[in-house]
């Protein structure tokens, strides 16, 4: 799924349960190497335009060893810290052992950049990694909208334990702080998720508002329209219009079913109870 035009300075594509979509190059006209693609990747032109990532990717663990990412993603120069990162998102957990260079990137001055670099550790991370997860956890804090979106889209799509681990090391680490309001939330309606959510979309901080939206997007089999439109109708506008690209763009799960297209008589309504004070 492609971000709006708005959105597309800071990440090109979304991605899903089935994998991430490349955009359609063409055919590669690329005479290079492998390994001529990757020295030229190391030092990138100013004329660049992503085809030569889009060669590389397929060459990458073939004719170029899969451990070379990493020297993309440890490299000084900043455009190929993105191309790195970039080529991550497509791997999974084939390249585990370079969590700790991906979470290195979510301080980079690139919001692309710290955008894949969530969107990776989601994908390769180990039950090892709680606290590479809370750093990807506190990309809701992050000062760009985009890279805040892409870290509702990590509590969307994480495994119940990336999310468990996430949640309670980010708590651990930060104490004090709206990450731990959000694990203290989290266990007072351990067995309520309409009371998390609406908990969560209530409070007054900005990073639980943001976490609670992506609970109610959460990748379930059946996404309950409910929790939506409660935040929907959130006061915080980055919340409502997140919430309202939902429904418009249909931002969820591409394999999920809508509760509202259920047939009536196997509905059941979530409990509309307000959170305990």
């Amino acid at each position: 799924m492609r971000l709006s035009a708005e959105d597309s300075e800071t990440a090109h594509l979304f991605f899903s349960e089935g994998g991430k979509i490349l955009l359609p190059l063409g055919k590669s006209t690329n005479a290079m190497t492998g390994p001529e693609m990757l020295q030229r990747l190391m030092s990138p032109s100013d004329d660049d335009n992503g085809a030569l990532a889009n060669d590389f990717l397929s060459e990458l663990g073939k004719t170029v060893p899969l451990e070379s990412l990493r020297l993309l993603l440890i490299s000084g120069n900043a455009r190929t810290r993105a191309t790195g990162a970039f080529l991550a998102t497509f791997q999974n957990q084939n390249i585990s052992s370079m969590v700790g260079e991906l979470a290195a990137l979510l301080a980079d001055d690139n919001p692309r950049t710290r955008f894949d670099a969530v969107e990776s550790i989601l994908r390769c991370s180990t039950r090892g990694d709680g606290d590479y997860l809370a750093q990807a956890l506190f990309a809701l804090a992050d000062e760009h909208e985009g890279v805040r979106m892409g870290a509702i889209q990590f509590v969307r799509f994480a495994k119940d334990w990336q999310l468990k681990f996430a949640r309670q090391r980010a708590a651990s680490l930060r104490p004090g702080t709206p990450f731990s309001s959000i694990a203290e939330i989290s266990g007072q309606w351990r067995d309520d998720a309409s009371g998390t959510i609406r908990a969560m979309l209530d409070h007054a901080e900005p990073v639980v508002r943001r976490y609670g939206l992506g609970l109610a997007g959460r990748a379930r089999l059946v996404v309950v329209d409910a929790y939506i439109e409660w935040a929907q109708a959130s006061a915080d506008p980055e919340i409502s219009k997140l919430a309202t690209n939902c429904f418009e763009h249909n931002q969820i799960s591409q394999h999920a079913v809508w509760h509202s297209s259920l047939p009536a008589a196997t509905r059941t309504r979530p409990d509309r109870k307000r959170a305990r004070r």
